[in-house]
């Protein structure tokens, strides 16, 4: 129930005093306090290199709103393709997520990969628990077959989805020509190795190599954020909260000399959800630290410069913190003016 609702068709539609029961209060109470689970969800929590969980207690319980996933056109907006019922489910104990054990994700696990993690739960269900869906590229599309691309775009790949699967579900596309629309699925194949495809109906998508997408799940659910299951098929460390994360511990970026503004992929560093990324740029071995940012490939939006200390301290003889925007497709473009010894290390991403 949600305000939207009100007043309900009991009471009719004449004019002047209408009766209100009891039980209609308890619907306005409960409308109101959903209107307040709508702008944020609950963190998601690393527990170890397999596992992720949202806490709760009976004592201090956990509450998700069914709103489905956020606009990839709008902050704070949206989208549920049809699919979520907008209800809020409440846990008094923790819902843990393994993506080791079947049945925890859609698909097979897989390296180097972005994996959404939802909160799913039934018509009657009061309680949600986890899945993690894995973010999709495309490699390429033929009469609205779209064959699939892994996240770091260097070769396509197969989930092992069972054949049709995901079928009543929908394909929300995240970036390129054809951002924040929807295409409900009629197909998927169950290829585990390098052919994976998913087929839509309706309007034909406009689609490139490299653009991102994610499935929406046929039964109510809410998105509650991004996980990473890096190249040695363990989920990098990290803290979130409230629409940023933080790593444990820094991911390189690039390394060394980059002549001119270069286009560089964010695939294995931040999801496509990331419309803010947060790092620093080193420099070893008394060279000066340079970084310059742009977001037309031509003019810089951010420059960092600076002198190196006489010490190392570290690992770095010197750094700096930046923070910058994502440009549509998840990409930057970076240059140091072809210097030796730099990197970019990255720390974390908003969303």
């Amino acid at each position: 129930m949600s305000l939207i609702h009100l007043p309900q068709t009991k009471w009719g539609s004449g004019t002047g005093r209408q009766v209100i029961l009891k039980g209609d209060f308890a619907e306005i109470e409960q409308a109101v306090l959903e209107a307040f689970e709508l702008t944020r969800g609950p963190g998601v929590e690393f527990v170890d290199s397999a596992t992720v969980r949202v806490n709760a207690t009976p004592d201090c319980k956990v509450r998700v709103m069914m709103s489905g996933f956020p606009s990839p056109l709008t902050r704070g907006q949206w989208v549920d393709g049809g699919l979520s019922d907008g209800r809020y489910r409440e846990n008094a104990a923790p819902a843990s997520l393994n993506l080791a054990t079947a049945g925890n994700l859609w698909g097979s696990e897989k390296s180097n990969q972005w994996y959404a993690v939802y909160a799913l739960a039934g018509p009657t269900d009061t309680l949600f628990t986890l899945k993690a869906m894995p973010v999709i590229r495309v490699a390429s599309q033929a009469s609205q077959v779209i064959t699939l691309r892994d996240n770091p775009n260097g070769a396509n790949i197969g989930y092992g989805f069972t054949a049709n699967e995901l079928v009543g579900g929908c394909l929300l596309v995240l970036s390129g020509a054809s951002r924040g629309l929807i295409r409900v699925l009629t197909a998927n194949n169950g290829d585990n190795a390098t052919a994976g495809t998913i087929t839509y109906g309706g309007a034909a998508l406009t689609l490139a190599q490299g653009d991102w997408g994610i499935i929406l799940p046929a039964t109510n659910f809410r998105y509650l954020g991004m996980v990473f299951n890096d190249a040695t098929g363990n989920l990098v460390p990290f803290y979130q909260d409230a629409g940023r994360t933080s790593y444990a511990s820094s991911r390189q970026l690039v390394a060394g000399p980059i002549n001119g503004y270069t286009p560089v992929d964010l695939g294995l560093v931040a999801p496509p959800t990331a419309c803010r990324l947060e790092g620093y740029a080193a420099a070893a071995g008394g060279y000066d630290v340079k970084l310059a940012v742009s977001y037309d490939g031509s003019t810089p939006a951010l420059v960092v410069h600076g002198n190196p200390p006489a010490t190392d301290f570290q690992g770095a003889r010197g750094a700096f913190a930046f923070a910058l925007r994502v440009l549509d497709g998840g990409r930057v473009y970076l240059t140091n003016d072809n210097t030796a010894n730099q990197a970019v290390k990255i720390t974390g991403w908003g969303e």
